[in-house]
């Protein structure tokens, strides 16, 4: 009651916090007071520490506009391109071609995921990445990355929430088959990242590159006119992993041995063979002069 009455008199406070958040930021202020009387360099670092939990939990009530197939913007941010595309492979969307919204939240910005649009559950994948990446592109594959397709009865739209360099954490309660509805709290994104909204080729936008969102409230687009697309996820074919081919080199040949003389028997002569020898003998001199 207390909270409705606050929420009257001053409708610009609507600014919360979690509970984890609250849970260590109180303990970061306790280590500052107490290290700050040790040093007041320490007590400086728990304080600066505990600035940035504050930021990482805090959250802000949102309210949706009312209307038909209205997809709001998910996440607080500022627009950084708007272009056609080919859906991710991990959305499971049947179709050739999305306009793809980007939007890109600072850490500073609220960290509440919200639905972009009302309907059910069609998909949903989490990359887990590597939370410890420090980077500032979007399309980094070591980024924590969530797949969302929400589909109602003659739409689709797709969702891929991705944390930022400084964003480590990245929770999405949600599960295939589970109802939504536009703009309600989804997941929560800790110090800011990027958030590509994905929608069927027709869907006119009038946001421009530099124009700031609020997650939860802004309209990005309404597709009450727009021709009916693909609801229906297929199955995801993870991406071949192609391996290098290995060349394996000739063995080497061993040279060939010299071949050893073979022994060749010669037959003996048989013993009971004959062969007319014929035996010349020389004349002998003495015997010439008897005959004369």
């Amino acid at each position: 009651m207390a909270k409705k009455s606050l929420s009257n008199s001053m409708p610009w406070f609507r600014a919360e916090f979690d509970l984890e958040g609250l849970g260590f930021g109180g303990l970061a202020l306790v280590l500052a007071i107490i290290l700050g009387g040790l040093h007041w360099i320490l007590g400086l670092i728990f304080l600066i520490v505990f600035g940035i939990i504050l930021l990482a939990s805090r959250d802000a009530e949102r309210t949706p506009p009312n209307g038909d197939d209205l997809v709001l913007a998910p996440c607080d941010g500022v627009v950084e391109s708007v272009s056609s595309v080919a859906p991710p492979r991990e959305l499971r969307w049947d179709t050739p071609e999305v306009t793809r919204i980007r939007i890109s939240s600072s850490p500073f910005s609220v960290n509440g995921v919200r639905a972009s649009m009302t309907g059910n559950v069609e998909s949903f994948l989490v990359e887990p990445g590597a939370p410890a990446t420090l980077s500032t592109d979007p399309d980094n594959p070591n980024l924590r990355e969530a797949f969302i397709l929400i589909s109602s009865e003659d739409h689709a739209v797709g969702l891929r929430i991705a944390t930022g360099g400084t964003g480590p954490r990245l929770d999405i309660d949600l599960e295939p088959g589970d109802g939504v509805r536009a703009g309600r709290k989804i997941g929560v994104r800790r110090l800011g990242g990027w958030s590509d909204i994905y929608l069927p080729v027709g869907a006119e936008t009038a946001l421009e590159t530099g124009m700031t969102v609020v997650g939860g409230e802004t309209i990005l687009t309404a597709l009450a006119g727009v021709e009916k697309s693909a609801t229906v996820a297929s199955e995801y074919v993870p991406e071949p992993v192609v391996e290098e081919e290995v060349v394996l080199a000739p063995a080497p040949v061993a040279p060939e041995a010299e071949a050893e003389p073979v022994a060749v028997e010669t037959p003996e002569p048989n013993a009971t063979e004959t062969t007319d020898d014929v035996i010349v003998t020389e004349a002998d001199p003495a015997d010439d002069a008897d005959k004369k």
